[in-house]
């Protein structure tokens, strides 16, 4: 080990007498007892790493053993991966519909997450929200922003049910899972409320000749992703309280 002498030079101590190394002694071997410091006690360090070697390893394999326990620890385990992850696709779905005609500008979009996200980019969203105080069209406006926020909760939702997936691996007996897919499954089919609501209402005004669309069968498929995702986990969460019971 290097010390700091009293002259300020930097120092080590020989491994067999003790005796002070300055930084000047380059020599392998020690200047007043002359053992080979670099070799001395070999065996007894060669030991004492093999000893910190197998520690470690063993660490590791304890926790790739309780990654293989929480994931892989029986069926139900296993398939709740890949549909915890599912509810991810259920954003690409056709959530909805929206048909535009209007003087020299006539479009049809199909909603899904990212025709959103390229929506809200491209509007006013400040002046989006503004529009909602207006008497005339501001109930309709309320239900497609109302529509669009809940598309995006839902997604953070996922988002944040999926890191809580890596990071919590271990706590299996948790309702997290079960809580955020839950609640993005409420959500999502609230966007799709929203949505036929805001359609009804631009049916029944002096724009249902400029504006159409409606919901698409996308938005219930990612809400019944959801659902399974939220029932999967509640089971393993159920399940793991009834064999942790059991071993106590």
């Amino acid at each position: 080990m290097l010390i700091m002498g009293k002259t300020g030079d930097y120092m080590a101590a020989c491994p067999h007498c003790g005796v002070k190394l300055h930084i000047w002694n380059i020599r392998a071997e020690c200047p007043k007892c002359g053992v080979n410091i670099p070799n001395y006690d070999w065996k007894a360090r060669l030991e004492r790493d093999s000893e910190i070697a197998e520690s470690s390893f063993a660490k590791f394999n304890a926790v790739l053993a309780k990654l293989k326990y929480s994931f892989v620890g029986s069926k139900l385990r296993i398939a709740r991966i890949p549909i915890s992850v599912l509810p991810l696709f259920g954003f690409l779905l056709p959530l909805g519909k929206l048909a535009v005609s209007l003087p020299l500008n006539e479009a049809g979009y199909t909603l899904n997450a990212v025709t959103i996200v390229k929506f809200l980019m491209k509007i006013d969203v400040f002046g989006f929200i503004g529009a909602v105080k207006s008497p005339v069209i501001g109930d309709g406006v309320l239900m497609l922003l109302l529509s669009l926020i809940l598309v995006l909760l839902s997604a953070a939702s996922l988002i944040v049910s999926l890191v809580f997936l890596l990071l919590n691996y271990l706590n299996l007996r948790s309702k997290g899972l079960f809580i955020t897919n839950l609640v993005a499954s409420i959500m999502m089919a609230g966007s799709g409320i929203c949505y036929s609501s805001f359609m009804k209402m631009v049916a029944s005004s002096t724009m249902n000749k400029a504006i159409g669309g409606g919901i698409s069968w996308g938005i219930f498929a990612a809400a019944v992703l959801f659902l399974i995702s939220a029932v999967t986990n509640l089971i393993v969460a159920l399940k793991s309280e009834t064999n942790t019971e059991t071993e106590n």
